[in-house]
């Protein structure tokens, strides 16, 4: 029995190691992320599951989180489910909090699948913006998932958000 969770222990750590090997993110020291319209840092249009399209600055809340996530990543998927929760939880109670979804997807498909099998009921940064790309470089993304929530000028509030959830589930808002 032993051995068998030995390598239970080791296939979680090479499929959390591959997670974090993101064909998008270098190592690099880039300046926090600039303040300004919403429509600044992530590009003017947005798109939700059903593909259709919003102004980024129509979105109105007092915390933002970039979601970072791929379909291919296993962490992703288990984490999804919590975000979900804690998201709807937080926008029934009326909480000023909006999630931006970051794919990592290799394809427009993938991350249109995602969205839809996992029921993200967030906006995303369309597959071609620029912004997709520039994002996790601008915010040292180095793995995912990972969750950067930003107050409504841009700035930094916490980049350890996908821990604050998974401990706290909606009860991190308000530590935010």
């Amino acid at each position: 029995m032993k051995n068998l969770i030995t390598i239970c222990a080791f296939t979680v750590l090479v499929v959390a190691t591959s997670c974090s090997e993101l064909q998008f993110v270098q190592e690099a020291h880039t300046a926090p992320a600039p303040a300004g319209s919403l429509a600044s840092v992530l590009g003017e249009q947005l798109v939700n599951a059903e593909e259709r399209t919003i102004n980024a600055d129509d979105v109105q809340a007092e915390r933002i989180a970039l979601y970072f996530s791929a379909l291919w990543c296993p962490p992703c998927r288990n984490f999804t489910p919590l975000l979900v929760d804690a998201y709807n939880e937080l926008q029934e109670a009326g909480k000023p909090f909006e999630v931006i979804f970051v794919s990592a997807d290799r394809s427009a498909e993938a991350m249109q699948k995602y969205m839809v099998d996992y029921k993200m009921p967030w906006l995303a940064i369309p597959f071609d913006g620029e912004a997709r790309q520039t994002l996790p470089q601008q915010h040292r993304v180095r793995g995912i998932p990972a969750l950067v929530v930003l107050d409504a000028e841009g700035n930094v509030i916490s980049r350890n958000a996908v821990m604050d959830i998974r401990d706290h589930g909606a009860a991190a808002f308000e530590r935010w």
